[in-house]
């Protein structure tokens, strides 16, 4: 709601209660001096409203300005004490809202990864998400055409990687490769590849060796010797390939830890390693090459995604769908994401809840107080009238209750 319709909504509600008091205003002139008993209890009625009317214009007013310009004491509470008001909400607000205890309980009666799989479920939500992924594929576009940008994240990633000690690094990963096995997978696969690249090139290989061979050579001699050493390659590639326990598999495990521990223990490879590091780094057609090639890349993406049968976005939407249908099913994934997000959430609100309550705090400090209290009262100022027609209304029933016991009580 825009500020010109809240202040057309709250002048439109201040007349209700200024009518009231004109009508008891009114009521009580017509009445005022009239013998007759209906009358007495009328004036009555309008004399205690028009108390309680202005009583209560008094108490609404004195919340945002001096009532009439006159600077009564305790009045314009809200210009005047701005700051105290900010500090006590700010208090407030990290007390009963943002202590961990409130925000674990909310948090624990939520299930915020069900809720998300089943929106990630629709397509709107799948939808949605894309559209955020091509957002910011278009932003980092954006941004890395920035030359500022380039020359920051250049030498950020040039800080970092020349503080890199690659050599142990490089150890570490060779020996946890040879500790879990997990070379193993690695090295069956590119066996049997070349087993079968080997086979698939046999003519290729027999034209070369044939090519340069002696011109005195025989033809068949050279496919004799080319068939025997394919084959025998053939076979010890494919016998690495099928036994893990294989001699020449151990014989290259060992030199990968050989090569492990000469990078942890030797100088010379550390010095080379790093020496390696600085030229690539130093390489400007290298990292403009790297530059362009990223750049083709969010381009190329950026394009997809605007497409009608993007297929980027077809993936990514398949992808996010399979996902919320995984995550939906698997309860007891659902019970670890909650906890993951209940706990990161009351950790950032815990560490940074003085933070909050102070940028609340500060935020109503920096406020001009005339401007202050108007936002106020355009907040809550149409509530504030029903106070002043409550006012009017209950004080005249007061007066019709006074004057009952005036009439009908022993003094009467």
């Amino acid at each position: 709601m825009s500020v010109a319709e809240q202040e057309r909504r709250l002048r439109a509600m201040k007349r209700i209660p200024l009518l009231l008091l004109a009508a008891m205003a009114v009521l009580f002139g017509v009445t005022l001096g009239r013998p007759e008993a209906w009358a007495g209890w009328l004036h009555a009625f309008a004399e205690a409203g028009m108390v309680g009317a202005l009583a209560d214009w008094f108490a609404v007013v004195a919340l945002f300005r001096h009532p009439l310009g006159i600077p009564i004491p305790h009045t314009a509470i809200i210009p005047r004490r701005k700051d105290e008001i900010g500090e006590s909400l700010a208090r407030f607000i990290a007390d009963h809202f943002l202590d961990p205890d409130v925000v674990r309980t909310q948090f624990g009666t939520v299930s915020v990864s069900h809720r998300l799989a089943e929106w990630l479920e629709t397509p709107a939500g799948g939808r949605t998400v894309t559209d955020w992924i091509g957002q910011l594929l278009s932003w980092a576009t954006g941004a890395w055409q920035e030359e500022s940008v380039r020359r920051f994240l250049r030498q950020l990633s040039r800080d970092q990687l020349e503080r890199l000690e690659l050599a142990p690094l490089l150890a570490g990963v060779l020996e946890g490769l040879v500790r879990d096995g997990r070379h193993d997978r690695i090295l069956t696969q590119v066996l049997r590849y070349s087993v079968v690249v080997l086979h698939d090139h046999r003519d290729t290989i027999r034209g070369k060796v044939q090519h340069e061979s002696p011109w005195w050579m025989p033809g068949f001699i050279d496919d004799r010797i080319v068939q025997q050493m394919l084959d025998r390659i053939e076979t010890l590639l494919l016998q690495m390939s099928l036994d893990p326990g294989h001699p020449v598999r151990h014989d290259f495990d060992a030199a990968i830890l050989r090569l492990a521990d000469e990078l942890r223990r030797s100088p010379a490879a550390r010095q080379d390693l790093e020496h390696l590091r600085d030229s690539l780094l130093d390489n400007d057609a290298l990292q403009e090459y790297l530059y362009r090639l990223w750049m083709d890349l969010l381009t190329g993406l950026e394009g997809d995604l605007g497409e009608p049968d993007s297929r980027v976005r077809a993936f990514l939407q398949s992808w996010i769908h399979g996902l919320a249908r995984q995550l939906a099913r698997d309860a007891d994934m659902q019970a670890v994401a909650d906890r993951w997000v209940r706990e990161a959430v009351v950790a950032v609100v815990d560490r940074h809840r003085r933070d909050i309550a102070s940028l609340v705090s500060d935020t109503i400090a920096r406020w001009d107080a005339g401007e202050t209290s108007e936002r106020v009262e355009l907040a809550i100022g149409r509530d504030l009238q029903f106070i002043r027609i409550n006012g009017t209304l209950v004080g005249g029933l007061v007066g019709l209750v006074i004057h009952a016991l005036t009439v009908f009580g022993p003094w009467g």
